[in-house]
């Protein structure tokens, strides 16, 4: 069993070998924040990001945790893992830096950046690395009852399923996921509750519709020798709330450039992110940011950094002052064991 600490988690593994080339893992891996009292992640709700002394956020710190059994077949997991569409902004290397990147990648994820599920990896075939999802959310793919259920829906389903591809060779990185979350929310007219443990509004009680979410994540990057180049862009379909059947699209893209100076990499990165209600054609988000900065690296493992930016969203600024515009300054120093 070991353990690592990257970023803002922390996490144990395990590895047994169980013999015929067979062999059993886990993973526990928990969120942190090293400036927060409590060192948890404080992530607000509807934006997971951390920010603290926000009234929203909530204190769910399990970032992974599953076992998993791999061998000559390729890899097995069942658990709570990181979703295709996730791994494909997120861990591939696409965001050279993440200080915008839950901004605008983070929007276009069906069924968010976690699920519950079962991920097969494929053995790999050269460059080619294949994985397939299969799972549900909030621990449940169908819940029927003849009466509410806590949730405050006579039905309350939800089933998922992602498939990647993801290349890597010379200089050259491309991954892809399509995901597809279904939903299905029949609401009782009695119903006081919704799926947060909210008011039901009155849509609510007449919106039985099945709706699914559908998510189409790209990123690639390339090394020039004197740049890597790298971008990422998503498209999602939300067939709609839990107050109302409308559809709507996001589309989000980012694109980043690393240049290195000797043991010094000079970092821009620029992205936006749209969303249109497809029913109403009102633009719910409209968000566009800009970052510098630089990263030097002590040694091969410990390297300090500045980063400096902002983002403004346009979409809000006519009826609330929250998220509007965010500009950040960021010193920091990062060391990996």
């Amino acid at each position: 069993m070991g353990g690592s600490w990257a970023g803002s988690r922390i996490g144990f593994r395990g590895t047994e070998d169980m013999g015929g080339g067979l062999k059993a893992n886990f993973l526990v891996e928990q969120g942190i924040d090293p400036t927060s009292s409590n060192t948890f992640n404080q992530r607000v709700s509807s934006g997971a990001h951390q920010i603290v002394g926000s009234s929203t956020f909530t204190l769910a710190n399990n970032r992974q945790s599953y076992l998993g059994l791999s061998g000559g077949f390729g890899e097995i997991r069942a658990g709570f893992q990181y979703t295709n569409s996730y791994d494909v902004v997120a861990f591939q290397g696409y965001s050279l830096s993440e200080f915008q990147g839950g901004n605008y990648q983070n929007q276009t994820h069906a069924n968010g950046t976690r699920a519950n599920s079962i991920t097969y990896i494929a053995p790999k075939m050269g460059a080619l690395t294949l994985k397939a999802q299969f799972g549900s959310a909030d621990g449940r793919a169908v819940q029927e009852s003849n009466v509410d259920t806590n949730n405050g829906f006579r039905t309350d389903n939800n089933s998922y399923m992602s498939l990647m591809a993801a290349y890597a060779q010379g200089p050259l990185n491309v991954a892809y996921a399509y995901s597809n979350a279904d939903v299905k929310r029949v609401a009782n007219g009695a119903a006081t509750t919704n799926i947060y443990g909210g008011a039901v509004a009155a849509a609510a009680v007449t919106n039985n519709a099945e709706r699914s979410q559908v998510s189409h994540n790209l990123g690639a990057s390339y090394n020039l020798g004197f740049a890597t180049v790298s971008a990422t862009m998503g498209r999602m379909n939300d067939g709609g709330a839990v107050t109302t059947t409308d559809k709507t699209q996001t589309n989000a893209s980012q694109f980043s450039v690393k240049v290195p100076f000797g043991a010094t990499d000079l970092l821009i990165s620029t992205g936006k992110a749209k969303a249109t209600n497809q029913t109403t054609g009102a633009v719910t988000t409209d968000s566009k940011g800009t970052m510098v900065g630089v990263s030097h690296a002590l040694s091969k493992r410990t390297n300090i950094y500045a980063l400096t930016g902002s983002q403004k969203n346009e979409a809000v600024a006519a009826v609330s002052t929250a998220g509007y515009k965010d500009s950040k300054n960021v010193i920091g120093l990062r060391h990996t064991f």
